[in-house]
């Protein structure tokens, strides 16, 4: 037999209240900025705001109607959430970035080639809609278990994870999400450091590693080889676990949607042999850096995925209690 119908304690109607109630709020917020005409720092391919408040408000109110035929309804609610995500995802890696870069130049107090200042208001909706779509999959997820009767908490049947032999594949995936991170952060480091190399111009002549864009780039690069090394280790101690999780989850939601929207700008880059956006990166550096972005994203997830999956721990909410 499995737990009753919660989670740590949490009955899962209130699961599904603060879903409702972060998708509302994301709604609320993508229409204050179509309404005050914000836009992002860096312009990225999103769905239209009007579209997303609705997706988002449509996403609040789905959870609470029961469905006719219960895999249409979920079904239902998870295109609502995609439509709502799909107005945050390739801006995020952007809107994280210049959160982290400007804290750094706030402290450093160092100067660059570009321009580091947030929307506030536009990062903090898409800090919303990341919140309010993390909330609807653990919904979906949860309502999943449920409905076949699993345990809410791990959504198994026993206690016990399966036998997992992907422990003995995690060096070698951290192996090589770490190889894919150097040649970025290398370039970086030795932009930081006053080389020229892959430059066309003398748009990064003043460039120094307190830079916003640099120095901090290189720190997050390493602590994403630092927690892939980690990863390879199958550390199982709970905060330490979830800790690595999280970098690898952010680092591949990071890099996977900024790579993606580079190839577009990159393959009639390469075919005209000009720049990249007048950044004065030459077309093989741009190439290099988000190709191995790209590899890199897959190889972090992967990783992420295979840790997460090899050191589950027994789940606590299967026995006499739970029977």
């Amino acid at each position: 037999m499995t737990a009753p119908h919660t989670l740590a304690g949490t009955p899962l109607r209130n699961i599904r209240i603060a879903c409702a109630g972060a998708c509302a709020v994301t709604s609320a917020a993508f229409a204050v900025l179509v309404v005050a005409g914000v836009h992002d720092p860096v312009a990225m391919p999103t769905t239209p705001r009007l579209v997303v408040a609705v997706a988002a408000a449509t996403t609040a109110i789905l959870p609470a109607i029961p469905g006719r035929g219960y895999n249409t309804h979920l079904a239902t609610v998870a295109t609502a959430a995609v439509v709502m995500f799909s107005g945050s995802l390739l801006a995020l890696p952007h809107t994280f970035l210049m959160v982290v870069v400007r804290t750094g130049q706030v402290f450093t107090g160092g100067g660059g080639s570009f321009d580091v200042v947030p929307s506030w208001p536009a990062t903090t909706a898409h800090g919303l809609n990341l919140i309010a779509s993390s909330f609807v999959v653990l919904w979906l997820a949860l309502e999943y278990r449920r409905r076949k009767g699993r345990c809410l908490r791990c959504g198994r049947s026993t206690a016990a994870p399966p036998v997992n032999r992907r422990r003995q594949h995690l060096r070698v995936l951290a192996i090589f999400a770490v190889i894919a991170a150097l040649p970025y952060g290398l370039l970086k480091l030795a932009w930081s450091l006053g080389s020229d190399i892959g430059l066309t111009g003398h748009g990064f002549d003043d460039v120094t590693a307190s830079s916003p864009g640099f120095g901090d780039t290189v720190a997050l690069t390493g602590l994403a080889i630092v927690a892939s090394a980690a990863m390879a280790t199958g550390i199982t101690k709970s905060a330490v676990r979830w800790a690595l999780i999280m970098i690898g989850g952010a680092g591949s939601l990071m890099l996977l949607p900024v790579s993606v929207t580079a190839a577009a700008q990159l393959i009639p880059a390469l075919w005209r042999n000009v720049s990249i956006d007048n950044s004065e990166i030459a077309p093989w550096a741009f190439g290099s850096v988000y190709g191995n972005f790209l590899i890199w994203g897959v190889m972090l997830a992967w990783l992420t995925v295979a840790y997460w999956r090899a050191t589950r721990p027994h789940c606590r909410s299967h026995g006499p209690r739970a029977a």
